[in-house]
């Protein structure tokens, strides 16, 4: 094999093994990566090589580094993987109600997996969240991006980059119904009564409380939908 093809080869491999560890959630949007030296150690290869690869995610959107500050996970990188344009163009258009059904089935299922394999750190995010939340009830627009990254936070602790990715696209897709539905009397508040209880059932461990608040959850969302659609 030519020192070529070989090279090739473990940029690859890098590129891979940093992909991977950004959709497992070891490297989250925002944070920043070890430097290039740490990471040609960890993986035992040459630093033209991390380099090459930190190039590669940088070129797609996934990574974003400027001199003397370091490289970091982009804030959108989760759209780089999956772009809801690109869902919306392969299956035509799609109402809120199709989208809902597809989030009821993969939250309920996060949410499940997430009691079951959620770390102290992950219980932290998901109550940081939720706090979040709390302190930005007369807020509409900050309201939802706490609610996103309190859901992101259960998503991430399920350790399914899979389903979180597809809960990814389905949030997106209904970005624009939810920044509507907040607005509705009393949403953020049993929104935010009912995500106490989620919280509460992930850092105890108890799947089945889990799946059960998740499933009511989703059957308040279910409602509010409804309510929205009429009132359109």
């Amino acid at each position: 094999m030519s020192p070529q093809i070989q090279k090739s080869t473990l940029v690859d491999h890098v590129t891979d093994e940093l992909r991977h560890m950004i959709l497992a959630g070891d490297l989250r949007p925002g944070e920043f990566l070890p430097t290039r030296k740490e990471l040609a150690d960890q993986f035992g290869v040459g630093l033209s090589t991390v380099h090459e690869a930190i190039q590669a995610l940088s070129a797609v959107g996934m990574l974003e580094s400027r001199p003397g500050k370091g490289t970091w996970v982009r804030d959108d990188t989760l759209d780089t993987l999956i772009h809801p344009a690109a869902v919306r163009t392969r299956l035509g258009e799609l109402n809120a109600h199709k989208v809902y059904e597809a989030r009821f089935v993969i939250e309920i299922a996060l949410t499940e997996l997430a009691a079951r394999r959620a770390t102290s750190e992950d219980v932290e995010c998901i109550q940081t969240a939720l706090e979040a939340m709390e302190a930005t009830l007369d807020d509409d627009e900050a309201f939802v991006e706490a609610d996103l990254e309190f859901h992101l936070a259960v998503a991430r602790a399920s350790r399914n980059e899979l389903l979180e990715q597809f809960y990814h696209i389905s949030r997106k897709l209904l970005v624009e119904v939810i920044g509507e539905m907040v607005k509705l009397p009393h949403v953020k508040e049993e929104a935010l009564r009912i995500q106490r209880r989620i919280a509460e059932a992930i850092a105890q461990g108890d799947p089945d409380r889990a799946r059960e608040v998740a499933t009511e959850h989703m059957e308040h969302v279910h409602t509010v939908l409804d309510t929205w659609d009429e009132r359109r």
